[in-house]
């Protein structure tokens, strides 16, 4: 964790101002970042892709705030669309409506169709606890699964971690 942790408290000026648009905690902001792209300089966030990259769906970002606008954006609409989640309330949330969150940014309806808990997703919760660890992409047949499935999942932790890194509480 201590290697996420220098990087985005560094950037936290840039992801509060983001997230202040849209109304959501700039720590999930920061954990999409690190998940993406290690929040690397120069690097955008939506796909991990060199800022100025244009992109199979011909959309590009030339600086770091527009792509992390594209990711809150993202962020709220897809936690509501597939989860009911309403995150555009700067309110803090359960661990398991964070899973849900992340679980939504990467892989939409996908797990909720296959009846698959975010809990079971590293993406998210990867390194949460003992049991998190070693974890694999979900098992799931679908041709448009954007990773592995049933793959190893090579980071060591997921994105609840990295939040919860940053001192976010999360409720019970």
């Amino acid at each position: 964790m201590t290697s996420a942790k220098m990087p985005l408290l560094r950037a936290e000026p840039l992801y509060r101002d983001v997230a202040s648009h849209t109304g959501i905690r700039w720590e999930l902001l920061a954990a999409c970042d690190w998940m993406q792209c290690k929040a690397r300089h120069g690097y955008s966030p939506v796909y991990g892709e060199k800022l100025g990259t244009v992109n199979l769906d011909d959309t590009c970002y030339r600086t770091k705030s527009a792509a992390l606008e594209q990711c809150a954006s993202d962020l709220v609409q897809l936690a509501r669309s597939v989860y009911q989640l309403d995150i555009a309330t700067s309110h803090e949330l359960t661990v398991r409506d964070l899973a849900r969150v992340f679980a939504a940014f990467r892989w939409g309806g996908l797990l909720k169709l296959h009846n698959t808990s975010a809990m079971d997703f590293p993406y998210s919760v990867a390194g949460l606890t003992a049991d998190h660890t070693h974890m694999r992409w979900p098992n799931i047949d679908a041709p448009n699964a954007p990773d592995k499935p049933g793959g190893r999942f090579r980071q060591p932790f997921g994105a609840v971690p990295v939040v919860l890194g940053l001192n976010y509480q999360a409720l019970m």
